[in-house]
């Protein structure tokens, strides 16, 4: 019998496509690539929203970028 054990804060891998998707919208929105430091920043921010329990995709977008 297989068991499921998932962690509080893992992220599923379907969780982890829709950040890649949100992620790569906002740096090209922002004309940055990926490998920068604000990218990182970002990628972070919205790792630490999306574990707090925030899964709209436009509020994700408007909480993990500075104004």
């Amino acid at each position: 019998m297989l068991y499921h054990h998932q962690q509080p804060d893992a992220i599923m891998p379907d969780g982890i496509n829709f950040l890649d998707e949100v992620l790569t919208q906002l740096m090209t929105e922002r004309g940055l690539g990926r490998d920068c430091e604000d990218a990182e920043l970002v990628a972070v921010r919205l790792i630490s929203l999306f574990q707090s329990g925030i899964r709209d995709r436009d509020m994700l977008r408007k909480m993990a970028t500075p104004p």
